[in-house]
């Protein structure tokens, strides 16, 4: 796997005044219409990146940091004018602040990923840095949908495979229990549906349709997720 998972940096030059990196080629499929097969690549990429930048904390203040991540954070926090909501993403930030830390991709959404068959490439890294290890999976996972016509479909079988298999293969020779786990990436999905209910309050616009749509699936998952072995929510 070693020389697949991000592009290889080839050169920067400057063009007018403005810098440009230019990057090895990569030609491949997106994961906008996700498969188990490309799925699996895809994890294997992500995997292998995770395993071996854990706990780098030579890089920690590298490229996108730990704390300008907290800070984008915190200020999504800000504005979800409902309690519930508010008491479980404090619960969040309180665990983002404490999770072990690696390489991540924070804006790894499937167009993000690209598979052939050598494998799988994550591009577009300008959001990267040493962050908590659930932050690229969450991503990743939260806004697929088993529908047809969806930005990014895929089956939720194979998402439930992803859960998993990223916790055999990585996290499960670390020490991490798996309810640890559970309930991180539990929180972590829920964050990733803030980001909706953010904007819509922020700019006054209620009215968006992915508003009620995030505000549903923030809602709906923080009650399934309260009756399970994961993260609980009742009597917050």
């Amino acid at each position: 796997m070693d020389g697949i998972s991000a592009p290889r940096f080839i050169e920067s030059v400057n063009v007018d005044g403005d810098n440009y990196f230019i990057t090895e080629f990569f030609d491949g499929a997106d994961l906008c219409s996700c498969d188990r097969q490309s799925l699996k690549k895809a994890l294997d990429a992500l995997i292998y990146l995770q395993n071996k930048f854990w706990n780098n904390n030579s890089l920690f203040n590298a490229g996108y940091s730990f704390e300008k991540s907290l800070e984008r954070r915190i200020e999504r926090g800000k504005f979800l004018n409902d309690s519930r909501l508010e008491s479980a993403y404090s619960d969040y930030l309180s665990l983002y602040k404490s999770l072990p830390k690696t390489l991540c991709h924070d804006d790894l959404l499937p167009f993000n990923v690209l598979v052939n068959d050598r494998g799988a490439m994550l591009i577009d890294w300008e959001f990267a840095g040493i962050l908590p290890y659930p932050t690229s999976l969450a991503r990743l996972l939260a806004h697929t949908e088993e529908k047809d016509g969806a930005l990014f479909f895929m089956r939720d079988d194979d998402k439930a495979f992803a859960i998993d298999y990223y916790y055999e293969n990585l996290l499960s020779d670390k020490g991490i229990p798996r309810e640890e786990y559970d309930s991180a990436i539990s929180l972590f999905l829920f964050y990733e549906y803030c980001e909706w209910i953010m904007l819509g309050n922020k700019y006054e616009d209620a009215d968006m349709e992915l508003y009620a749509k995030y505000l549903a699936k923030a809602s709906d998952h923080l009650s399934k997720i309260s009756l399970n072995s994961g993260y609980k929510t009742e009597n917050k």
